[in-house]
């Protein structure tokens, strides 16, 4: 069984071509600049080359091609996109036209000469498959599992609120992560970008999509046994990525709770104190939402860190000096892959029945 495992993050692209005849250390594994990073480098050139940019494709994720976007229009350059590629940036187009996007059916028709033409999208697989080729790696998958943070379609209200709204309606049919990952042909129709990546991956095998952070999670729970304790025991598992923290208390493979804020907002010692408010019953979604965070769904009762809290994720150093019991996750010897090595699970859990 071979699953190509993605897992996209605002910093990096983790990539795992998962061969269940091989030791899984032995997997190739890349990581990479993912999809925003590069877009907003190439925006990046062309502002300081002037030239116009013309944007097409689906709906990606923003963050740092956002943020180049804008400095592109401070700089007085056109930009042109369709409506798909322009939902990268809000899913008001009405507000991303106050900001001087060019929004166009048809965008290339529109382009001046000499306009740099890009592509939006999670997922460049032709370039991903190419590297492949040329290591002599099959590009023949049994299926394929990415992982993106969604924040659901929320034109006109707040995608932090509209993010947690979702998570607790899937927590409501129950508290497994198997509520985060969808085939392909089940992405509920709020899941915007998870369905862009799906449609970038249509006539491939076993495509299924996940949010990131449950990703991470699922991935770490190799970590949470090896801590020796009662299965149904409570952990604290935190992942700090390049843009998002998301901390959960889980019991095996159930959330009890989880909270979600910005990883930059989390510097200067605030760590400590943040996990432990949120163990405690302390911490209410509307004081992470004011503080700039998603959200928080806290726990019906606190829990003691008497076990060290799980962490993983590029960022988890921003955990030491924070006062706090820790155990560093590196699920197969690669934290980077936590995210890839949850997928995995996944896939072999939802889809893997429905397709061998």
């Amino acid at each position: 069984m071979r699953i190509l495992a993605i897992d996209v993050g605002m910093g990096t692209a983790d990539i795992l071509a998962y061969d269940s005849s091989l030791e899984i250390k032995n997997c190739p594994k890349l990581v990479v600049p993912s999809c925003t990073q590069v877009v907003a480098r190439r925006i990046q050139q062309a502002t300081a080359d002037g030239r116009t940019v013309v944007f097409d494709g689906v709906t990606m994720g923003g963050g740092p091609c956002g943020r180049a976007l804008k400095k592109h229009l401070e700089a007085g350059l056109g930009f042109i996109a369709s409506p798909a590629a322009a939902r990268t940036f809000n899913d008001d187009l009405e507000l991303v036209d106050s900001w001087g996007v060019c929004i166009e059916q048809e965008p290339h028709s529109a382009a001046p000469a000499g306009s740099i033409h890009l592509t939006s999208g999670d997922l460049d697989l032709s370039g991903l498959l190419d590297i492949f080729q040329r290591l002599g790696i099959s590009g023949d998958f049994d299926g394929f599992a990415v992982a993106v943070q969604d924040h659901g379609f929320s034109p006109g209200a707040s995608n932090r609120r509209h993010r947690f709204q979702l998570w607790r309606r899937s927590l409501a049919g129950g508290a497994d992560l198997e509520r985060f990952a969808y085939p392909a042909s089940r992405i509920p129709g709020d899941y915007t970008r998870m369905r862009a990546v799906a449609s970038l991956l249509a006539g491939q095998p076993g495509v299924m999509l996940m949010d990131t952070g449950p990703a991470a999670l699922w991935g770490a729970l190799p970590e949470m046994d090896a801590e020796g304790g009662p299965e149904e025991a409570r952990e604290l598992v935190a992942n700090l990525g390049n843009g998002h923290t998301l901390a959960a208390i889980m019991a095996g493979n159930r959330i009890d709770a989880l909270v979600e804020h910005h990883t930059g907002l989390l510097e200067s010692g605030s760590f400590g104190p943040f996990i432990r408010r949120f163990a405690a019953g302390d911490l209410s979604d509307d004081q992470v939402f004011s503080d700039g965070g998603h959200g928080c769904i806290p726990p019906d009762t606190g829990m003691e860190l008497a076990a060290p809290v799980i962490v993983t994720g590029p960022r988890r150093r921003l955990a030491r000096g924070s006062g706090l019991k820790l155990r560093f996750a590196a699920p197969h010897g690669d934290m980077m892959l936590t995210g890839c090595f949850g997928l995995v699970e996944a896939w072999k859990s939802i889809i893997s029945d429905l397709s061998f």
